[in-house]
């Protein structure tokens, strides 16, 4: 199995599929501050909000949450831009090894999880159909009752039959 295959299964999964533990994730991400004069002043210790266990096969994990950005700032003319947005991490695992990180986009005051696109340049943003169904498998599972194909919509998204993710 390749990082494709390993994604379009997540991907063609179904919230029934998965099995939610919250915090404490035991995924931890260490933060080192320095001081002015370039000594260690504080060490910040930062984890994922919620962890997934796929039922059909419990080797493939997934960590949520960790936020990347807490600020982001979405073009003004796009209609989700209203509200504050940040970017979180979406941490897909096999047998407890990191096979792929994906940075989703949280919107509208944290009403939505999308995927971030590659260009907001476009007047409409083209998005793989796996990747869009990663976004809409987490806005459902993790995410608050909106609806996520309004918020895709709205973003000037669309899906696009294209292979993801880019394999180098």
């Amino acid at each position: 199995m390749n990082v494709r295959e390993f994604m379009k299964q997540i991907a063609g999964s179904t919230v029934e599929d998965w099995v939610q533990i919250s915090r404490p994730t035991y995924r931890h991400r260490f933060t080192t501050h320095l001081a002015e004069e370039g000594e260690k002043s504080r060490i910040d210790v930062d984890q994922h909000v919620v962890h997934y266990t796929y039922r059909p096969d419990i080797q493939i994990t997934m960590a949520y949450g960790l936020v990347e950005k807490g600020t982001y700032v979405i073009p003004a003319d796009i209609e989700i831009a209203r509200e504050n947005a940040r970017t979180v991490l979406l941490d897909c695992y096999h047998a407890g090894q990191l096979i792929h990180r994906e940075t989703l986009l949280k919107a509208d005051r944290q009403r939505v999880i999308l995927p971030l696109p590659d260009n907001w340049g476009e007047e409409r943003q083209p998005v793989p159909k796996a990747k869009a169904a990663i976004a809409r498998l987490l806005h459902t599972l993790a995410g608050p009752p909106t609806d996520f194909d309004e918020y895709f919509a709205a973003a000037g998204m669309f899906e696009i039959d294209q292979p993801w993710p880019e394999m180098a």
